[in-house]
């Protein structure tokens, strides 16, 4: 059995940046990052990029094995974690191997939820989460003719992207009217969904899949309201499932993820979270919070590396404290979702922009503050905004100037 100071369960952004901390603040420490990954450290955020030939497979590596072996991180590749034991800090791994653990960091991020109706598993049925999905989408991309997008957001803006820059019929489904229209609203919706069909893409909204058809490979898709459609390949984006199995009876306490204090301890000793299975107390909105995408993984790993230096429980910690903002681009615009986007009865909501004016804002209110804001072809507005999220300025007398495109967000601060 092997016997091992820091313990990382999960070898993406957050786990391997919580490596490298340790490694720099702790140089005599033993480090093992077990992943279920083939490959050391790629971007997942690249991938799109690489499925439209944009950049060569080598640019997607963040890592070589050689950095890991320099550090003195064991990568230990092609293995999941079965089962934590709590009690005797033990980690029982897929291929037999037992790991005996001082501290542990819970990194294991999650898969691409897949669609459980009659034909998912025919081949053409795709989903993009991992370089291998990437390998698989860009063969059957280079035979296919016609392709269908299952998923109203992001993933599905990425797959309808990737069709139809390589010249493929395509064909959006999605369950609400528009695409986003159930996180961001129906006016936002309406202007992804005219940019979509600027770009080619067929629109079906209000509808789902009911099954796939083929004989040994995807020919078409029946949708619940009986229309077919012709398709070679389907990208699916229905959000992603969280690898938390191995961690039944473990004691750590989930909720929607592995749920955390704003230093990403858990309430088990000597046991911590980061990245997109994290659901951290976020000191800004006062609240468990969840957020999933890369630059937020990244910050989580740097900071839980510290804090597993420094102790559970110890001093010297660093709470996590930072404003997630995802940036996605999409033809010949850019969608940016900022702070907290959730909804409940407190929330006020102020539009600015409109469909016509191809620019569209939607922000979210707390208490006079904002809290959230979705944005679309309004880059400049992203910097205040998140400092106007961050310093949370109260900005009640000023709050319907919100909806005037001319008015200067930076004024507030």
């Amino acid at each position: 059995m092997k016997q091992v100071d820091y313990l990382i369960i999960g070898g993406g952004a957050a786990g391997t940046t919580a490596a490298e901390t340790i490694r720099t603040n702790d140089p005599k420490g033993s480090i093992i990052i077990v992943t279920e990954e083939p490959e050391p450290l790629y971007s997942r955020v690249l991938l799109p990029l690489y499925l439209e030939g944009q950049i060569p497979l080598e640019k997607l590596y963040l890592r070589t094995n050689q950095q890991y072996q320099e550090k003195l991180i064991n990568l230990i590749k092609n293995v999941k974690a079965n089962k934590v034991g709590t009690q005797n800090r033990k980690v029982l791994l897929s291929d037999g191997q037992e790991i005996s653990y001082k501290k542990l960091l819970i990194a294991s991020g999650g898969k691409a939820k897949h669609l459980d109706v009659p034909g998912s598993n025919l081949l053409g049925v795709t989903y993009l989460r991992t370089l291998t999905d990437a390998n698989e989408i860009k063969d059957l991309v280079g035979k296919a003719q016609s392709a269908v997008v299952i998923g109203g957001w992001f993933v599905g803006l990425d797959f309808a992207r990737i069709f139809r820059k390589a010249n493929l019929a395509t064909t959006c489904v999605t369950r609400g009217s528009g695409f986003g229209s159930r996180q961001v609203g129906e006016n936002i919706g309406k202007l992804i969904n005219l940019i979509l069909e600027k770009n080619g893409v067929k629109l079906i909204t209000q509808d789902q899949v009911r099954e796939f058809v083929g004989k040994n490979q995807l020919e078409k898709v029946i949708l619940e309201s009986d229309q077919e459609i012709a398709a070679e390949i389907a990208g699916i984006g229905v959000g992603i499932a969280l690898n938390t199995d191995y961690l039944d009876g473990s004691g750590i306490k989930i909720n929607e993820g592995v749920v955390t204090n704003e230093y990403l301890e858990t309430d088990t000793r000597d046991i911590w979270a980061a990245g997109d299975i994290a659901e951290f107390y976020d000191v800004i909105f006062g609240k468990q919070y969840k957020m999933g995408n890369w630059s937020n993984a990244v910050m989580q790993g740097k900071i839980a590396g510290q804090n597993m230096v420094a102790g559970w429980g110890g001093k010297g910690r660093e709470q996590f404290m930072a404003v997630s903002a995802y940036i996605m681009p999409f033809f010949e615009a850019n969608l940016s979702l900022i702070g907290d986007t959730s909804t409940d009865e407190k929330i006020e909501i102020i539009e600015l922009g409109s469909v016509a004016d191809g620019r569209m804002g939607r922000f979210y209110l707390r208490d006079g503050i904002i809290v959230g804001a979705a944005l679309i072809n309004l880059p400049a507005d992203r910097v205040p905004i998140e400092e106007l999220i961050k310093k949370r300025v109260k900005i009640r007398d000023n709050k319907n100037k919100l909806a005037d495109p001319k008015f200067d967000l930076n004024s507030l601060l």
